[in-house]
């Protein structure tokens, strides 16, 4: 099943702009870039996966590659990952159509970006939406719930 994805990251100015996700994309995957370049902050990964964890005890720490970390929602059938790289977090969970399961899955995600927000100051992009937000709310988790509604069909055909 695909996943969908919302990436966080703590811009360097203080506000996340499409033009710094623009460079992260075409950039991101290049650590040779000099630091002065990159838009958004170099995490302390583990440090922040202990913060997290601080927040939510359940959550099942992963060594990830090149030091990275997974963080995975105790119950696997919800399919929730955070995924702790360089230079941000990627916020993985299962397309799913509009129910009261996707409400829950939705909810605890939105509960991680709102804490990642005020605690460290984490601006979310979502890429399947093409919107940037200093912390979602209830209007984006509505815009996910209906985009996974209309997606979830067409993933079904194409797998």
């Amino acid at each position: 099943m695909n996943n969908y994805e919302i990436h966080l990251y703590v811009p360097k100015t203080g506000k996340l702009k499409p033009s710094m996700m623009d460079w992260l994309y075409e950039n991101g995957q290049n650590s040779k870039q000099p630091e002065a370049f990159w838009p958004v902050k170099k995490l302390r990964r583990k440090a922040l996966a202990r913060h997290m964890l601080r927040l939510d005890p359940t959550l099942v720490p992963i060594q990830g590659p090149a030091g990275d970390v997974e963080l995975h929602y105790p119950n696997e059938q919800l399919g929730i990952v955070l995924y702790i790289h360089e230079r941000g977090i990627i916020l993985f969970f299962p397309y799913m159509a509009y129910s009261i399961y996707s409400r829950v899955v939705l909810g605890i995600c939105y509960t991680y970006i709102r804490y990642l927000y005020d605690a460290a100051a984490f601006w979310s992009f979502d890429p399947q939406l093409n919107i940037i937000s200093y912390a979602d709310d209830f209007t984006s988790m509505e815009d996910t719930i209906m985009l996974m509604d209309e997606m979830l069909p067409k993933l079904l055909q194409s797998g």
